[in-house]
């Protein structure tokens, strides 16, 4: 029986172990789902330790857009399928809502208007609800990484606060589909579903 595992957490919080771990622990072939979009030497730097830390015999799909669509999805989970994966982990969901929001270059602008961020959160709320109608409509288990960022302090500019704020959304459906949801805490696991 496939299940859907959201494991949430804090920066170095063990989230990312832990759902390697567990997609290990299923004893199937794995496909590993990397959302990252490189932008600097710093996250180059986070992506080449995350593939070091990778079995060997799991399967990474990397999205090929730079702000990717329903089209990107179907195209991934039609390699899973082609790829008979049996667990898939996906890391990580935050780092696909940067992607989408970077999309839209709103760092150039000086006002993010009612409007424009009413559209582009609906646009974004789509694909993620997409996104886990495929998932959740194959016989794979599933596990997705995503960040609590809404913990901290108040983001200082517009497009901190709409990242944050989406990011919270997102989460939220997230854990309305999976089964099984875990918060990390300071390499401490708290089973929250």
């Amino acid at each position: 029986m496939s299940s859907i595992y959201l494991i949430l957490g804090g920066a170095r919080s063990g989230k990312s172990s832990y759902g390697e771990e567990l997609a290990s622990s299923f004893k199937t072939k794995v496909g590993y789902l990397a959302t990252a979009k490189i932008t600097d030497p710093e996250m180059e730097k986070r992506v080449i330790r995350h593939k070091k830390r990778r079995p060997g015999d799991w399967i990474t799909f990397e999205l090929e857009k730079s702000r990717p669509d329903n089209d990107e999805i179907d195209r991934i989970m039609s390699e899973l399928e082609k790829n008979s994966i049996d667990t898939l982990l996906m890391d990580c969901a935050t780092n696909l809502l940067f992607r989408l929001l970077d999309g839209y270059e709103l760092d150039k602008l000086d006002v993010i208007d009612n409007e424009m961020e009413a559209e582009i959160e609906t646009e974004i709320l789509d694909f993620f609800s997409y996104l886990l109608e495929k998932l959740s409509s194959g016989k794979m288990n599933i596990i997705i990484i995503s960040n609590e960022i809404g913990m901290g302090v108040v983001p200082a500019f517009p497009l901190g606060r709409l990242f944050r704020d989406l990011m919270g959304t997102v989460n939220k459906e997230i854990a309305s589909t999976a089964d099984i949801v875990y918060l990390f805490t300071a390499g401490l696991r708290q089973r929250l579903k």
